[in-house]
C-alpha cells in the first residue's frame, strides 16, 4: 500500500475513533466544535427609572441555542469558567454579581457546572452625585460547548439607559432575575468548620430538607465527590471534601492556600427547592442575608482565576493541540538542535539515489517508524514518572487503571530528562562517536558487532530506525513556533490523549520524510552516488561535533562547583574518549591481522573507560550555589545601560519587584534549549535595553537547567510546559508572554506596547 494512502487511512481513523470517543458527552475537548456566534445577552433593570440612595438591580441574561451550553465561574472539572462585568458611570454603587444556580452533570471526564440560559445580577445604589442619566453596559465572555465539543470563546455586550426618577419597579423584572435578586433573603444562617480535608457546611431552614448541594466559586471543594447531608440540633449539615489540587483537571483558584486551613467559603448552596450565597469565614456564624443582595463584596467585576493574556494563543480541544504539535514538529526540522542529525538521513538518501524504490519507500518508512515510537516510549515514561507518587499507594493490581486515569498530568514537563545530567552526558558521547564515524575516522564493520551493522551501515533498515530515535532524543529540548502554547496543553490531557497528541507531533516530524517515502522518485533529484559522497560526508560530520559541543556547555553546567577546576581535566578525558576511535579505525579493520585487531581492540576499549572515567558527572557534596548578581538594598537590581542585568529568579523576590510598582521581565531558560541561546544573543540590544532601562524593568532569569519545582510550577500557572518562555509581568495586569522565537523588532514593539512607551 502507498504510504501517503496508508497515512490517509490511519489519520482518518484515529480521528474517528477520538470522535467516537467523545460522542455522548456533555462537555469534553473541542473536536468538530462549530464555529458560527452562539452566545447572545441582554440587559434588564428592575426599576424604570432609579431613585437616590435607593438600590435597584441590574440583570445579563444570555441565550445560548441548545445543544449548547456555557460554565459557571467554576466550571468543576471541565470547561472554561463564564466572565461577567459591569460597567457603570460615577455615582454608582455596585454590588455583586450574583449569579443564577448552574446545572450540575456528571460524564466521562467528571463533573460540570454548567447553564443554558444564565443569569447574572448586581446591586446598584445611586449616590446623591449620581448623573441625570446613565448607560449601563454589561458583557459576558463565555466558551459555548456541546457533546461534540467547544467553540473559541465570544464576548457579547449589551447596553440599558436609565433616567433619574421614582425608582418604581419595573414590570420587565420577573422570573429568573427575580430569583437571582433574593438570593440572600433566604432564612437560613450559616457557618463552617474544617478538620483536614473536611469540611462542614451548617446551616438552618424551614421545613424539611431532603437534598442539598453545595456550588463551589474557588473549586476549594472537590467537585467529584460526595457531599452528605444529615440532620443536627438546629439544623441541617452538609460534609463536603476539600480539593487537595492534585488533580490537574480541576485545580484550585488560589494554590497559595494549598496545604493550608482555608480561610473562607464562598458559593451557592442549593437545599430543598431553595437556594442562596455562602459567603462565610470559617468558625464564624454569618445570616445568609448578608450575602448575596446584601454581601459585603463591592466589585463590579466578576473574573475567573488569574491567566495569562497569552491564554488565548493556547488551542482549545484536541483537534486544535493535534494541528499545533503537528506544524510544530514540522518546524522543528529547521531547529539547530535537530538540523545537525538530518546529515545522517541525508546521506541514506544520498546513498540511495537512482536507487530502488521500494528501498526508498522501506527506509523512509522504518525512520517514520522510529520516530513513533520513540514519541510513544518518552510519553509513556512521562504517564509513569508523574503518576509514581499514587502508584506507590496503590495495589500492582490497579496499576493499570491509575495510569488510565493519570492523575499526575499537571505535574509533567516535556524534556524533564534533559535535566539529567548522565542523560546529557551519554547523547553528547553519541554525537561524538557519529561525528567521528561519518569523518571517516572509523567504521563499524559487519563483523565487529550486531548491533554495528544496524547503527552505522546506512543501507541497513535498523540504522534508519536508530536515525529516527536520535532525531527525537535530540528534539527534545528544543521549542519551536507553535509548540510553546500547544505543548502544556498536550501535557495536561489524560494519558491517552497525550499520546494520541504527541503522535501528530511525531508525523510533522517526520513529514518530509514521509513525502520522500510517498514520492520515491523524489532521490532521483539527487546526484548519482560517487567519490564526492565522502567529502559530502565529512562535511556533514561538523554538523554532529556542533551538536556534541553545544551539548557540552550543557553538561558542564551541571559541574557541582567544587568540580569547576576539573573542567581542564573532563576536556582532556573527552580527548582519550575519542583517540579510542582513532585506534579502533587504524587498527581493528577486517583486512588487519588477527593480533592487530586483538590488541586494537583491547587499546581502544582501555581508551574509552579511561575517558569516560574522567569526563563522566561527579556527585555533588553540597547544594549547587546560587549564581551570583549584582544587589541593591531592594534585593533586586534595575534595568541600566545597554546590556542586561539579570536577576536570578524566585517568585518572592518577583513579587517584592512588582509590589515595590516594577515591571518584572523573565526569562524562563536552560543551557540545554538551543532556541533560548539564540534568543539570548540576538534579541536584546542597545535599544531593546534602553526601553528596559525607560521602563524600569527588572530583568530576572529562571534556569531550569537544573530540576527546580518553583520554576516549574510558575511555568505551570503559565500554561507553559517547555522553554523557550520570556514573561512580562506588569503590576496590577495579566502577565503578557513573548512568542518563542525573538526579534530586537519583535520585543521593541513589544514592550513600547505592554509598557506604554514610544519608540
Amino acid at each position: 500500500m502507498n504510504i501517503a494512502r496508508f497515512l490517509t487511512i490511519a489519520t482518518t481513523l484515529l480521528a474517528g475513533t477520538v470522535q467516537a470517543q467523545f460522542e455522548g458527552l456533555p462537555f469534553g475537548p473541542a473536536v468538530g466544535a462549530q464555529q458560527e456566534p452562539l452566545l447572545s445577552v441582554s440587559a434588564k433593570a428592575s426599576v424604570g427609572r432609579y431613585k437616590t440612595d435607593t438600590p435597584f438591580y441590574i440583570a445579563l441574561s444570555a441565550v445560548i441555542p441548545e445543544p449548547f451550553h456555557a460554565y459557571f465561574r467554576n466550571p468543576a472539572t471541565v470547561g472554561d469558567p463564564m466572565t461577567a462585568e459591569l460597567k457603570a458611570p460615577e455615582g454608582f454603587t455596585i454590588e455583586g454579581p450574583y449569579w443564577q444556580l448552574p446545572d450540575r452533570h456528571e460524564g466521562m471526564l467528571g463533573v460540570a457546572y454548567s447553564y443554558n440560559t444564565p443569569v447574572i445580577v448586581w446591586k446598584v445604589t445611586p449616590t446623591a452625585t449620581a448623573p441625570q442619566q446613565a448607560d449601563f453596559t454589561v458583557s459576558a465572555t463565555a466558551q459555548t460547548c456541546s457533546d461534540t465539543g467547544c467553540n473559541p470563546h465570544e464576548t457579547r455586550e449589551a447596553t440599558i439607559n436609565l433616567s433619574v426618577g421614582d425608582g418604581a419597579a419595573s414590570p420587565e423584572w420577573t422570573g429568573e432575575e427575580k430569583k437571582v435578586e433574593v438570593l440572600g433573603d433566604t432564612p437560613a444562617t450559616i457557618t463552617a468548620t474544617q478538620s483536614g480535608e473536611t469540611v462542614v457546611l451548617n446551616f438552618t431552614a424551614d421545613g424539611e430538607v431532603r437534598t442539598a448541594y453545595f456550588f463551589s466559586d474557588d473549586n476549594s471543594i472537590n467537585p467529584t465527590a460526595a457531599q452528605t447531608l444529615s440532620k443536627t440540633d438546629t439544623g441541617y449539615s452538609l460534609t463536603l471534601q476539600r480539593n487537595d489540587n492534585k488533580d490537574s483537571m480541576f485545580p484550585v483558584a488560589d494554590e497559595s492556600l494549598v496545604g493550608k486551613d482555608l480561610t473562607k467559603l464562598k458559593g451557592l448552596l442549593s437545599f430543598g427547592d431553595k437556594h442562596c450565597t455562602v459567603n462565610v469565614n470559617f468558625a464564624a456564624t454569618t445570616p445568609a442575608s448578608t450575602t448575596g443582595a446584601g454581601t459585603s463584596e463591592q466589585t463590579t467585576t466578576e473574573q475567573a482565576p488569574e491567566q495569562p493574556s497569552a491564554q488565548s494563543d493556547v488551542p482549545t480541544g484536541i483537534a486544535g493541540i493535534c494541528g499545533y504539535l503537528f506544524l510544530g514538529g514540522l518546524i522543528l526540522n529547521l531547529m539547530p538542535c535537530v538540523f545537525p542529525v538530518i546529515g545522517l538521513k541525508i546521506m541514506s538518501f544520498v546513498e540511495l539515489g537512482g536507487g530502488e524504490r521500494r528501498k526508498v519507500f522501506m527506509h523512509s518508512l522504518i525512520f517514520v517508524i522510529g520516530i513513533l515510537v520513540s514519541f510513544w516510549v518518552l510519553a509513556a515514561a512521562l504517564i509513569v514518572v508523574s503518576n509514581l507518587e499514587v502508584l506507590a499507594d496503590t495495589h500492582w493490581s490497579q496499576w493499570l487503571q491509575t495510569l488510565w486515569n493519570d492523575a499526575g498530568s499537571d505535574t509533567r514537563s516535556w524534556a524533564v530528562w534533559m535535566q539529567n545530567e548522565w542523560i546529557v552526558y551519554a547523547i553528547m558521547l553519541l554525537l561524538l562517536v557519529l561525528g567521528l564515524s561519518m569523518f571517516g575516522l572509523f567504521e563499524i564493520g559487519v563483523g565487529a558487532t550486531s548491533a554495528g551493522q544496524g547503527l552505522q551501515q546506512k543501507k541497513g533498515l535498523l540504522g534508519s530506525f536508530f536515525q529516527g530515535l536520535l532525531v527525537t532524543v535530540v528534539a527534545t529540548p528544543c521549542s519551536a513556533p507553535f509548540l510553546g502554547a500547544a505543548m502544556p496543553a498536550a501535557m495536561s490531557l489524560p494519558g491517552a490523549w497525550m499520546i494520541l497528541a504527541l503522535t501528530f507531533m511525531a508525523l510533522g516530524l517526520a513529514f518530509p520524510y514521509i513525502i520522500m517515502g510517498a514520492f520515491p522518485s523524489l532521490v532521483n533529484i539527487l546526484p548519482r552516488p560517487g567519490a564526492w559522497m565522502e567529502s559530502l560526508k565529512q562535511g556533514l560530520s561538523f554538523l554532529l561535533f556542533a551538536a556534541a559541543a553545544w551539548m557540552l556547555d550543557v553538561y558542564l553546567a551541571f559541574l557541582p562547583e567544587e568540580y569547576s577546576v576539573e573542567q581542564p581535566w573532563i576536556l582532556m578525558s573527552l580527548v582519550v574518549f575519542c583517540s579510542a576511535f582513532w585506534v579502533y579505525g587504524r587498527w581493528c579493520p577486517m583486512y588487519k591481522s588477527k593480533t592487530s585487531r586483538v590488541v586494537g581492540f583491547i587499546i581502544a576499549i582501555l581508551l574509552v573507560a579511561l575517558g569516560v572515567w574522567g569526563s563522566m558527572p561527579r556527585p555533588a557534596t553540597e547544594a549547587p550555589a546560587t549564581p551570583a548578581t549584582t544587589s541593591t538594598e531592594e534585593g533586586y537590581v534595575i534595568a541600566a545601560g545597554e546590556h542586561p542585568t539579570w536577576n536570578p529568579w524566585s517568585k518572592a523576590l518577583m513579587e517584592k519587584a512588582l509590589a515595590d510598582g516594577n515591571a518584572v521581565y523573565v526569562d524562563f531558560t536552560a543551557k540545554w534549549c538551543a532556541t533560548c541561546q539564540a534568543n539570548k544573543k540576538v534579541a536584546y540590544t542597545a535599544e531593546v535595553c534602553k526601553l528596559f532601562e525607560e521602563g524600569e524593568v527588572v530583568l530576572m532569569r529562571a534556569d531550569k537547567t537544573r530540576p527546580n519545582a518553583e520554576i516549574d510550577a510558575e511555568m505551570r500557572r503559565l500554561n507553559r510546559s517547555s522553554v523557550p518562555v520570556n514573561v512580562l509581568y506588569v503590576p496590577d495586569e495579566e502577565p503578557a508572554i513573548t512568542t518563542e522565537l525573538l526579534t530586537p523588532a519583535y520585543m521593541e514593539s513589544f514592550l513600547c506596547e505592554k509598557l506604554g512607551l514610544e519608540k
